[in-house]
């Protein structure tokens, strides 16, 4: 199990998230909403290791979480210039012999003899992504993992996060699209102003949309003007 607790983070003076609390079960998909600036990238990177944690715990099986523990596809990747895609996963796969790489490149179309500058953004994504499979992580971070994606790519990213599910993983995934959540989430954790505001279950997601649109206020605005 993965336990956050109480914590809380600012960048200077500026408190971005306060007092946020829960909890994700082995083959448990969390999913992460909530508006632009709602504190979303900050709390995935608190929980990768990628920020100093000031405030609160991050736990995993009962002990502070490791980032041995946690692989994290970003929403935007950086990539060493004229690295051919090969040479890039070899630097994850190291010695280990879990994953047929030629196999997977097949399916997801990674021409492993190209350089990646010359990639698209789906490409790169789906490069990225294998990049984490081959860690095989048991906490495993999907920070908008949709972008950029065609749709053929989506689903099959769809079926490789169940099938993650599946095995145990721990998954935290966040997306703008309501509709990529309810489809594929155990629970949906609604950040709001850097506080969980609330946690639906999935017997509740139906209602998710209306609750949300009752508490955004610019509707009141759009409906006088049109």
């Amino acid at each position: 199990m993965l336990s956050i607790n109480h914590l809380s983070f600012s960048y200077v003076e500026n408190l971005v998230l306060e007092n946020v609390s829960f909890e994700v079960k082995n083959g448990e998909i969390l999913g992460i909403l909530g508006l632009n600036g709602a504190g979303k990238s900050t709390l995935l990177n608190l929980v990768a290791g990628f920020l100093p944690l000031a405030q609160g715990t991050i736990q995993f099986q009962n002990a502070p979480l490791s980032q041995q523990s946690i692989a994290m596809l970003e929403t935007h990747n950086y990539f060493y210039p004229h690295l051919t895609a090969q040479e890039y996963l070899h630097i994850f796969v190291g010695n280990s012999q879990i994953i047929d790489l030629p196999t997977w490149a097949e399916m997801l179309d990674i021409p492993l003899n190209q350089e990646i500058e010359d990639f698209s953004t789906g490409m790169k994504k789906k490069l990225a992504l294998l990049s984490i499979l081959i860690l095989d992580r048991p906490v495993m971070i999907f920070d908008e993992p949709f972008n950029g994606l065609d749709l053929e790519s989506s689903f099959l990213l769809k079926e490789i996060i169940l099938k993650l599910k599946a095995k145990g993983k721990i998954i935290l995934l966040t997306s703008h699209v309501l509709e990529t959540l309810t489809g594929i989430c155990n629970r949906i954790l609604w950040l709001k102003k850097g506080s969980v505001e609330r946690i639906f279950e999935y017997e509740s997601f139906e209602n998710i949309e209306k609750i949300l649109k009752e508490d955004w206020t610019k509707l009141d605005t759009l409906h006088h003007l049109l």
